[in-house]
């Protein structure tokens, strides 16, 4: 509506609005590119119970499809653990990772290399980082292993005061969504 405004406007004081118009524009532009900047920086959380398992997600915008037998892309367990380098086709997986890891073969041609690690255990706990083809910029991925909880039992107690299995509210808004969430309300309070 304010657009509308601005361009019906044709005061003295027009070329004003319209340029303090593109100030703002310019700034929600400038803050729109920060906040996806932030959002691509943060580590990807990601919670698994052990013996289970888990995704963890790469995924990057691939102008047409890839062809599987020229890409190149790596998955690290960081520090200094190199779990899988595909090239040709192929790929070429660590020891000790061989029968724990894989892809999904049919999604790499889309950009999604997302690596499914079978099994985890405590000491899988750490950060990954994928290393997309194309210069695209890696993506850090921190995993978490809890203990599988033994089943809660549900008294008429815990049901009043709300305390029943699944009523919790951890990790259910990761760092990226917040980080989201408070650019967005400075986005909505600098056009407001």
């Amino acid at each position: 509506m304010r657009h509308v405004l601005i361009a019906a406007y044709s005061g003295k004081d027009s070329g004003l609005l319209l340029d303090l118009f593109k100030m703002r524009a310019r700034h929600l532009h400038i803050t729109l590119l920060l906040a996806l900047n932030i959002m691509q920086v943060l580590p990807e959380d990601i919670v698994g119970i052990s013996g289970n398992d888990v995704l963890l997600p790469c995924v990057f915008s691939a102008p047409k499809p890839l062809d599987v037998q020229t890409v190149s892309f790596a998955w690290d367990r960081l520090p200094n653990i190199n779990m899988l380098f595909f090239s040709s086709g192929k790929s070429n997986i660590a020891p000790g990772y061989t029968d724990r890891i894989s892809l999904n073969d049919d999604q790499i041609d889309k950009g999604n290399i997302s690596l499914v690690l079978k099994n985890i255990q405590k000491t899988d706990e750490g950060n990954y980082m994928c290393y997309p083809p194309q210069d695209q910029q890696a993506q850090d991925v921190k995993l978490t292993v809890k203990e599988p909880e033994a089943s809660p039992v549900v008294t008429e107690k815990t049901k009043s005061s709300g305390e029943e299995p699944g009523n919790t509210a951890v990790n259910l808004i990761p760092q990226k969504y917040v980080a989201f969430l408070i650019s967005s309300s400075f986005l909505l309070h600098l056009v407001g």
